[in-house]
């Protein structure tokens, strides 16, 4: 190779490796920062930690995007486990249910809308958790590809044994629908954002998590109290339902850390497991 090319050559090597370097750094870096910043800097910091700890940041979907083509009939490819593990003592008297010790399944692509949704049809999820049952009812007008995949998953019995990984002091958030516990946990595909860009985290509002543009899977986060508006100015989360019962269960898990002073940022205290997610229609 003659000498210039060599070094251009070298050169774009030498560019790539440091854009690998600073993009890691970047990664590493992007778990929430709670410290004496300026408030709108903190918000930044908690929201793109806030989703799921995955590949591109700490939360998210750590599958890349499915290449198969959408609309066919997702296939499992295999199972996952969790890996990681609560607390030993569980939350509001419950008991560690049986489902904890099943592997969830791994699939190849997303469901479509078409063949999970019916029209006319009004879709809420019943989550039973160890502190009691939240209902909520899901928005297939506005998120459709979400809401067909949150379904989809609660009728495999994905969510069943699960338990919450995350509450968040500061914007007022539980967040779970991970089946190895670590926060990087997926269904093995992503679904495409759904955004309005209108988008407010009010008390009750269920979303997806992420850990970037079109990466959300099976994590979803619930907004607990009125600090989840933190979340409006950078509103890249999908929302896809509201809490129509039992939103007071969401408060009491979201206590469950170890200060309230509006830096706690991890596992409950207590373990809450999710008993069961079962899908109800309405006309």
């Amino acid at each position: 190779m003659p000498s210039r090319a060599r070094d251009r050559q070298l050169a774009k090597t030498a560019e790539r490796r440091r854009l690998e370097k600073r993009r890691a750094r970047r990664n590493r870096r992007a778990g929430l920062g709670v410290g004496a910043g300026v408030a709108i800097v903190l918000v930044a910091l908690l929201v793109f930690g806030l989703l799921s700890r995955d590949e591109a940041s700490d939360l998210g979907a750590s599958v890349a995007p499915s290449a198969v083509p959408t609309g066919a009939t997702p296939q499992q490819t295999g199972t996952v486990s969790a890996t990681a593990s609560p607390a030993d003592k569980v939350a509001c008297g419950g008991k560690r249910p049986a489902a904890a010790d099943e592997p969830k399944p791994q699939f190849d692509r997303a469901p479509s809308p078409k063949d999970v949704l019916d029209k006319g049809t009004t879709y809420t999820a019943v989550i039973e958790t160890s502190c009691g049952t939240i209902d909520v009812e899901l928005d297939s007008q506005s998120a459709p590809k979400t809401v067909a995949s949150f379904v989809f998953l609660a009728e495999q019995g994905y969510f069943d044994g699960t338990f919450y990984h995350r509450v968040v002091d500061s914007i007022d958030v539980i967040q779970g629908g991970d089946p190895t516990g670590t926060g990087a946990g997926g269904p093995g595909y992503t679904i495409p954002d759904e955004l309005s860009g209108k988008e407010h985290y009010a008390p009750g509002t269920i979303a997806m998590a992420n850990g970037g543009p079109d990466s959300g899977g099976s994590q979803f986060f619930l907004i607990t109290g009125p600090d989840g508006a933190n979340l409006d100015n950078n509103a890249n989360y999908t929302i896809f339902g509201d809490v129509t019962g039992g939103l007071q269960v969401a408060k009491q898990i979201n206590a469950l850390m170890e200060t309230s002073d509006g830096t706690y940022d991890g596992p409950p205290t207590e373990a809450v497991y999710v008993d069961k997610v079962t899908i109800e229609t309405s006309t």
